[in-house]
């Protein structure tokens, strides 16, 4: 037995009509004569036989009811019931996910008709559910508030409120409500002249790079003397952490291959900052989005606009010089954040400071040993001796794949 019609339309108006995986519309355009489908499917969280996807164990009572079904379009329907996806895409990680997305759409349609633009007025500071404008465009801010330490030293939450230099500095993700819809991550500045500009000259920056999968696409800009606001497009909120780390504790097989295909996307966005003299500087999990199989991408350039200095950072993946250092840190911090973020994935663990990593393969049998060497040459604490990014990237992909022959 399946949903019947009336579940499966109201698990559509729940979604809002769109994929609570990718956040595409599953309305088609109407043709000639007027009539609109969808191609919206009604996906089991726990399969209907227990020999499915996640059908195994904790059977809920009504299979076929609401709080089992999530919204999603074919291509990610397929994505978490074939081949690897039932172990990627778990029961705990699919509910979550139908919370979250059909919380969003709630908001939306229970909200007020929306104000002209020109009657809104930026909030200071804005606050989760308050609704920004950049470049004419009304964007509303999603999470809840957390406070964190200054603007140059955090890069993840949904939404953070940060003292910096006497001024206030602003970042978390929102959605699109104008012609713009979708996720996007939202930056703005009233701190000291120092960042307003850094967030200028990001959006110049982004504006002249190639459209590259790994780089994210320039969504809007908005300037007045006192603030800086700066929208970045997000495909997918989806992390590279929550995505790729299910159920377990460390990657598989699978999980691994996926990883070093997906990985070179990412390589060739930092390498192309890299090639123009500026380094990201700030990556981080919550800073990698994998909003499908095949890709890695940054959410925003990090602190690639702002003027690096020995000893900017104290985070758990900094490079070495970026904590202490006699010389400011550039495209080397890059290699050793990736490596240290990459092997904290795939061991489970953080990474050892200095020369005292383990090796991945010790930690995590499914990990080739000749991962080892790859993750060594990224970790050590002088950033003449690192790989490019590149480099580091395929030699991974290399060592992964080998294995299998592919």
């Amino acid at each position: 037995m399946s949903a019947s019609k009336r579940t499966r339309r109201r698990l559509f108006e729940r979604g809002g009509g769109r994929c609570a995986m990718c956040q595409r519309s599953l309305v088609i355009d109407p043709g000639p004569d007027g009539t609109e489908y969808h191609i919206a499917e009604a996906a089991h969280i726990v399969a209907e036989k227990p020999d499915g996807p996640r059908g195994a164990v904790d059977r809920p009572g009504d299979i076929d009811g609401l709080a089992n079904l999530v919204l999603l379009c074919p291509s990610d329907h397929s994505t978490i019931d074939k081949g690897d996806g039932p172990r990627l895409w778990p029961r705990a990680k699919l509910l979550r996910l139908k919370r979250d997305h059909e919380s969003w759409m709630a908001v939306l349609a229970g909200r007020t008709e929306p104000r002209p633009f020109q009657q809104w007025r930026i909030l200071t500071p804005p606050r989760p559910g308050d609704i920004v404008v950049v470049d004419g465009e009304p964007y509303r801010l999603c999470g809840e508030t957390t406070s964190a330490k200054a603007a140059d030293d955090c890069t993840d939450g949904a939404f953070e409120t940060m003292t910096c230099d006497g001024g206030i500095w602003l970042q978390g993700h929102a959605f699109g409500e104008g012609t713009i819809a979708g996720h996007v991550w939202l930056r703005r500045s009233e701190a000291a002249p120092g960042l307003r500009a850094a967030l200028v000259d990001e959006a110049a920056l982004l504006m002249d790079l190639p459209p590259i999968p790994g780089l994210p696409p320039l969504s809007g800009v908005d300037m007045t003397p006192e603030t800086v606001t700066l929208v970045t497009a997000m495909v997918s909120p989806t992390s590279i952490l929550d995505r790729l780390a299910g159920a377990r504790k460390v990657l598989g097989h699978d999980e691994l291959l996926l990883l070093s295909r997906a990985l070179p996307s990412l390589a060739d966005a930092l390498a192309e900052l890299h090639g123009r003299g500026f380094a990201h500087r700030a990556l981080s999990p919550g800073a990698i989005l994998m909003p499908d199989a095949r890709t890695l991408a940054l959410r925003d350039l990090g602190l690639a606009t702002v003027p690096p200095r020995a000893g900017e950072r104290d985070d758990p993946y900094h490079a070495p010089e970026q904590a202490a250092g006699s010389a400011p840190p550039g495209p080397p911090a890059d290699v050793h954040r990736l490596a240290r973020i990459l092997y904290e994935l795939v061991t489970g663990r953080p990474a050892g400071r200095g020369a005292r990593q383990v090796a991945p393969s010790v930690l995590n049998p499914a990990v080739p040993a000749a991962c080892d060497a790859v993750f060594a040459a990224a970790l050590t604490p002088d950033p003449a001796r690192r790989p490019g990014v590149r480099a580091f990237a395929e030699g991974l992909r290399v060592a992964c794949i080998a294995p299998f022959g592919a």
